[in-house]
């Protein structure tokens, strides 16, 4: 979970990265990483450095585990959050396969 997580941090689009950066640095408390559960601490250290390596500063901080996420995790911060669950995913993935079955049947002129 954490990596999924460390990678979707990284592979913000622009705009998000901005909002997130903007709400990092004006926040009086530090940034809250929710879980479903207690990180260990080597996804703790993973999250950690790819929050300083992609906003380019020391980002402050605080984990803290929340049952009511369902397999979930998200950073939240000054109004912005990011997250991440599997019910997210789930939605994502019925969302593109709706999407396929909608889509016109291509035919294959080699196939035939």
């Amino acid at each position: 979970m954490g990596e999924v997580f460390t990678r979707r941090l990284r592979e913000m689009d622009a705009q998000t990265k901005e909002g997130l950066a903007a709400a990092l640095q004006n926040a009086a408390e530090p940034a809250i990483v929710r879980s479903t559960f207690k990180l260990p601490e080597s996804q703790r250290a993973a999250i950690q450095n790819a929050l300083n390596e992609t906003f380019s500063a020391e980002v402050r901080v605080r984990f803290e585990a929340a049952p009511d996420l369902v397999s979930g995790i998200e950073l939240s911060t000054n109004g912005q959050k990011v997250a991440w669950s599997i019910a997210d995913y789930l939605a994502t993935l019925e969302k593109q396969v709706g999407e396929l079955l909608k889509a016109p049947a291509r035919t294959d002129p080699e196939s035939a």
